[in-house]
């Protein structure tokens, strides 16, 4: 999918919510447009589409694409630098057409500050989450459609070490990891009807990454993802799911048919280190509030073998600070304390020159 360059013109009554930092989607309905904000939560505007606009929006991303769109094919999907469009054709949309546009900005949202003061997450499970990071485990960002999974994910590339090599495997650019990491080693790679997610899992191998983060497991590429990780490729990824619990599942339903479930449960197990779950809400002020809601260990045990999920934050809270050893070596051979604050780099070299 090519990048469209649209003009303000184009978006009509729709720029001032295009230009809105705080707005990340816009949604017509067909009758209603409703907007999430993140200080104002979600809600519906007093403003109705006119039908000539709906149509005419519609036929400029179609022509700018050079693809048709009507009840035959019934789908539109754009990209620009910073949105996601997609439009449903009201053939198949019985309540209208339908618009969704989701932004995209070359940003990191959250801060380390932000998170702690908004109520994210505590500062001890960010600290956690960097050791995780610098201590390369396998992790897996869960969560529901809209809860801010690749947000928290380019949160977590700032973790990333700059002398680490990171490829990134998406159908929409939305990771910007260049963008938003200045001066790291990054290969941004586009997946598409021809270059498909297995493809480039499996091209990506021959470029020497330290990491891999695919925008979205959704299918049998997940079979070629969990190969990339035993060959000690590292890997962040985002998943569907509305408990960390049910993430192995999740995953076992998305491998090839004919694929052992002992061995494929084995690899699930032995190779992804932490689920997180991200959730939202609405909260009495009608803002939209994201959080971690649970952070599990999944692990393999090393005398008998068990297949463990271990929930280690739920509810505001850790639950232990006791990891597996599989998951501990890991965190000793980067010597890293998985529970130690981490100190800033900058905070160091000053330390340093005071002495």
């Amino acid at each position: 999918m090519n990048k469209l360059n649209l003009t303000d013109e184009t978006f009509g009554e729709l720029l001032p919510y295009i230009n809105e930092d705080t707005i990340t989607d816009i949604n017509w309905n067909g009758k209603e447009l409703w907007i999430d904000d993140l200080n104002k939560g979600r809600y519906c505007l007093d403003l109705c589409l006119s039908e000539n606009f709906v149509k005419n929006f519609s036929l400029k991303i179609a022509n700018l694409m050079n693809v048709n769109f009507n009840k035959y094919l019934p789908l539109l999907e754009a990209e620009t630098d910073n949105l996601r469009i997609s439009i449903i054709h009201e053939d198949v949309a019985k309540t209208g057409r339908s618009i969704s546009i989701r932004k995209t900005p070359a940003k990191r949202r959250m801060t380390r500050e932000g998170m702690i003061a908004e109520g994210y997450c505590m500062a001890k499970l960010d600290d956690f989450m960097h050791h995780a990071v610098l201590a390369h485990c396998n992790i897996v960002i869960s969560g529901l459609p809209g809860v801010g999974k690749t947000e928290y994910v380019k949160t977590l590339t700032s973790y990333i070490p700059d002398n680490e090599r990171v490829i990134t495997i998406e159908d929409n650019l939305e990771l910007r990891y260049r963008e938003i990491n200045p001066g790291k080693d990054c290969v941004s790679l586009k997946v598409d009807g021809d270059f498909t997610y297995t493809d480039a899992i499996k091209a990506c191998l021959r470029q020497k990454p330290t990491w891999i983060l695919l925008s979205e497991a959704r299918s049998i590429e997940v079979k070629s993802l969990l190969e990339s990780m035993s060959t000690g490729t590292h890997c962040i990824t985002t998943i569907h799911a509305d408990d960390v619990r049910k993430i192995p599942n999740r995953i076992k339903n998305m491998m090839p048919v004919g694929e052992s479930d002992k061995k494929v449960e084995n690899d699930i197990y032995s190779f992804i280190d932490i689920g997180v779950l991200i959730q939202s809400k609405i909260t009495e002020e009608n803002k939209i509030k994201r959080y971690i809601s649970q952070v599990a260990i999944f692990s393999v045990d090393d005398m008998t073998g068990e297949h463990r999920t271990i929930i280690l934050y739920e509810n505001g809270k850790f639950n232990t600070e006791h990891l597996p050893s599989d998951i501990m070596r890991k965190f000793s051979q980067d010597e890293q304390d998985p529970f130690g604050e981490v100190v800033n780099d900058k905070d160091e070299k000053n330390e340093e020159n005071q002495e």
